[in-house]
């Protein structure tokens, strides 16, 4: 009961921070940073909260290119997609496996992704228009290797941060809620997991 508690304690302060934290609420610092020698190390940090406080990986991907253009800023921003991903996943792993809530959630994240494989599943819920943190704790608690889940994040992330690193490269100045990925991305994201998981799920229905 007590390693329950713990859990649904830093899931609510993690929450609260999140809406406290909004990115909005810091686009003067974010502003100051990207004109700062100290930018790197300051990008390195914001990667390393940003899972902590919800925001999403597109923001930081829109400063990236901003700062760094297309050419230095798609590596960049791919290489903290992925490490900004780990923590949450890491989390689901270490998530207790039984119990109401738990159980559940890990049993239905196995079912996932031993239905649609480690890779294919976990490209479809990257590509789709998904929060980032759900799927990267989903494919922790569903027994997704590192590897597969590093190669997974990587490629299924790959349209959304080339959209947002383009978006950033086109600002003269960094404005997160002015600045945004097209709805026609988010479609054919959600259109891209479709088509991954279509097989699947015809599969299953000829067996039923």
């Amino acid at each position: 009961m007590r390693r329950y508690a713990a859990w649904l304690a830093v899931g609510g302060g993690l929450a609260a921070a999140a809406v406290v934290v909004r990115p909005t609420r810091v686009l003067g610092a974010l502003r100051h940073a990207a004109a700062s020698p100290w930018f790197p190390a300051v990008l390195v940090a914001l990667y390393a909260v940003r899972p902590f406080l919800a925001w999403p990986i597109s923001a930081l991907s829109l400063l990236v290119g901003f700062k760094y253009g297309l050419v230095v800023g798609v590596p960049v921003a791919l290489a903290g997609a992925v490490a900004t991903s780990l923590p949450p996943y890491l989390i689901g792993r270490g998530a207790p496996r039984d119990g109401r809530v738990f159980g559940r959630l890990s049993a239905g994240s196995r079912r996932y992704f031993d239905a649609a494989g480690g890779l294919r599943g976990l490209v479809a819920a990257r590509i789709a228009p998904t929060p980032a943190e759900p799927v990267s704790a989903a494919a922790g608690a569903g027994g997704v290797t590192p590897r597969v889940f590093g190669i997974g994040t990587l490629v299924g992330e790959l349209p959304w941060v080339v959209g947002a690193v383009a978006v950033g490269n086109t600002l003269d100045a960094f404005d997160p809620l002015g600045a945004s990925v097209t709805p026609a991305y988010a479609i054919a994201g959600g259109a891209a997991a479709a088509a991954l998981l279509a097989p699947i799920a015809y599969r299953r229905l000829r067996r039923a």
